[in-house]
């Protein structure tokens, strides 16, 4: 068997974060317990807030992850998502990109708790580990990455160039490759 590439170790790394039952498989149910775990860590978001978490997340799964079950049993093991986020990601780039774009804004609404429209380290650093049980220093090594322009917060456009490069580079040394922590 041969050695996983950067982008197989990525997706498995997004896999285990998002297969939040712990079955082995990420189903619909996965994506969108999402939203009310990042509801919790930031009590003060609205129902709305969360809401529109829910849908976007639910967007993706319709779009993209459902379409990865090749045997139909309702849920995406680890080899269907590796091959379907390459498969989805060769088909339509800009498409399956801009869903995950879509999930950006209302995730950013959570966890943006001071409106200022970035993500602070602190931000990060609670919303990763509360929702997703990741520790602090790789988060602060994470963050200190994503933050290109080096000011002390993470931006919109940042978090953007940091989705496209998580879900589809290569390349071993592209900041993108941090947006869940370190690889």
């Amino acid at each position: 068997m041969s050695e996983p590439t950067i982008l197989d170790t990525k997706l498995d790394l997004a896999f285990g974060l998002l297969d939040t039952d712990r079955d082995g498989r990420v189903g619909e149910a996965d994506l969108l317990r999402l939203a009310p775990k990042l509801a919790t860590a930031f009590a003060s978001r609205t129902p709305a807030d969360v809401e529109r978490l829910r849908v976007a997340l639910g967007a993706v799964w319709s779009a993209d992850f459902a379409v990865m079950d090749a045997d139909g049993d309702g849920a995406v093991d680890r080899e269907e998502w590796r091959t379907g986020v390459r498969r989805s990601v060769a088909a339509d780039r800009s498409g399956f990109l801009g869903r995950l774009e879509r999930v950006l804004h209302p995730w950013f609404a959570l966890c943006d708790t001071d409106g200022d429209g970035f993500i602070s380290r602190a931000e990060y650093t609670h919303m990763y580990g509360s929702t997703l049980g990741l520790t602090a220093g790789p988060l602060n090594e994470a963050f200190t990455t994503l933050d290109i322009d080096g000011d002390g917060l993470v931006c919109r456009d940042e978090i953007r160039a940091a989705i496209e490069e998580f879900w589809t580079s290569e390349s071993r040394d592209t900041p993108g490759n941090w947006l869940l922590g370190p690889v």
